[in-house]
């Protein structure tokens, strides 16, 4: 019997037995989050390939996983498996490009394809990640992804599955914390790089895999407004590189698109050209997609805020539960042609109106918000301020840390409308209640990382590593 784990891009991998196949988190033309964000080094697979898979398994719902356009080019007569959320987003949106055989699978639960076994464990108090876990023929694959398990839930992972050969784990930043900008506080410590180095090392501590696989990080910046986060993003060479000077018990194994490994013949590893000449790579590729990033340039110069989005806008706001703010809120929405900004301004009196204020600087009495005017749009239109964000193409302006705070209570309250939105508020509460009565462990870890957050002065993302040390 042959196992084989193929990379495909940033966080998809092809697993194959002898007899079945699956795909998981199949993100390989094009790119995502409005242009912002691209595969990097680019997609490597065989279009023979995809046409052979038994399943697609998505892990989460943020697009560099759940990227429509790969899933409707490829795999419209697939089964489709995801997680069973309290949310039922992933379920309605895939229905909503015409998926009929969706799959949803409970925490701690599994579904075999073939002689493939899969197991999911949820993990996430808003969105629901996943780390599953892959069985074939005596081979143990954990596939984390970006799922930030710890704890007891981690401990009880591990404990039903081990030995565990190979690990998979994000090790970059995703998400907006560097595009904060405190006026009074330039050094205010954003984002520390070395600590997504850190969690990856102590989670895999904790599994102790005999491969750790640096993943779901590769992807770049092309789009010009964000073309400088490059410089931030962690590449795995040089993970690779601190975890050497780290006592381990495990083996850092870079795989980039087009590495593989199989039972028969160890790994195949694809060139690492890619980061070892970064700065030209970026440019060559610019370059390769201009004609792509021009097309949907010339897109954003037609779009234009007015007041029937404006209405649209407040109503989102009423049901996203913001009904006081304490802060005047400055949305500047920028589009390719400077001209052509546009403001709304969110006052604390509840008041939503077009603002002539195009300033780049926030007043005294307000925090700044700017945002492309096509990502504004799409997030009120189709509630997904928590992908807008994500996508770095927005920035936050604060004149100091108390608005900061102010402000991030706002976005929270946007940002996790589009993951608990429902109908009937009280069945998704019903939901969540039976969907942690599996998840209890995951209970006291929130217990733990609560009681930390008001008896220290660490960040959430530091919380995280204490907790794997757990």
């Amino acid at each position: 019997m042959t196992v084989q784990i193929k990379i495909l891009s940033h966080a998809s991998m092809l697993i194959k037995s002898s007899t079945h196949s699956i795909i998981i988190d199949p993100w390989l033309i094009g790119s995502c989050y409005w242009r912002s964000w691209w595969n990097f080094p680019e997609a490597s697979f065989d279009e023979s390939d995809l046409a052979k898979v038994d399943a697609v398994l998505i892990s989460h719902l943020h697009w560099d996983h759940w990227h429509g356009p790969t899933l409707k080019k490829y795999f419209k007569e697939k089964p489709i498996v995801i997680s069973q959320d309290p949310n039922t987003r992933s379920f309605d949106d895939l229905t909503s490009i015409k998926f009929t055989d969706i799959r949803r699978i409970k925490h701690g639960k599994s579904i075999n394809i073939g002689n493939i076994k899969i197991t999911y464990y949820h993990f996430g108090l808003y969105l629901t990640d996943v780390a599953m876990v892959i069985e074939v023929d005596g081979i143990c694959i954990l596939n984390a992804n970006d799922c930030k398990v710890a704890g007891m839930p981690l401990n009880n992972i591990i404990k039903k599955h081990k030995p565990i050969d190979f690990a998979f784990r994000s090790h970059s930043s995703a998400n907006p914390r560097v595009c904060y900008e405190v006026l009074d506080n330039p050094k205010y410590k954003h984002d520390d790089r070395e600590h997504y180095f850190r969690s990856f090392k102590l989670f895999m501590d904790k599994v102790n895999p005999k491969y750790a696989i640096p993943y779901a990080s590769n992807h770049c910046h092309l789009n010009e407004d964000v073309f400088h986060f490059n410089e931030y993003i962690s590449d795995p060479l040089e993970l690779r590189e601190w975890t050497k000077a780290h006592k381990t018990s495990w083996k850092t194994q870079v795989m980039l698109p087009g590495s593989s490994w199989s039972s028969k013949k160890g790994f195949v590893l694809a060139e690492e050209t890619p980061f070892l000449n970064k700065k030209q790579t970026l440019d060559l590729y610019r370059t390769k997609v201009k004609d792509r990033l021009d097309f949907y340039k010339q897109k954003e110069l037609k779009v234009k805020i007015d007041e029937r989005l404006v209405n649209r806008f407040k109503k989102f706001l009423q049901l996203a539960g913001v009904k006081k703010i304490s802060i005047n809120i400055r949305f500047l929405l920028t589009s390719p042609d400077a001209m052509q900004n546009q403001s709304i301004l969110l006052s604390k009196n509840g008041d939503v109106n077009l603002n002539q204020d195009k300033s780049e600087h926030p007043s005294p009495d307000e925090a700044l918000i700017i945002m492309p005017n096509v990502v504004f749009r799409d997030s009120v239109i189709k509630n997904m301020f928590s992908h807008a964000y994500i996508s770095k193409r927005c920035k936050f302006i604060i004149n100091n840390e108390e608005d900061m705070h102010k402000l991030q209570k706002f976005n929270s309250k946007i940002e996790n409308f589009e993951l608990i939105v429902k109908p009937l508020k009280s069945i998704y509460l019903l939901r969540v209640f039976f969907g942690y009565c599996l998840r209890w462990r995951e209970i006291v870890v929130y217990f733990q990382a609560y009681f930390l957050l008001k008896t220290t002065k660490l960040e959430l993302y530091e919380i995280e590593e204490v907790l794997l040390k757990k």
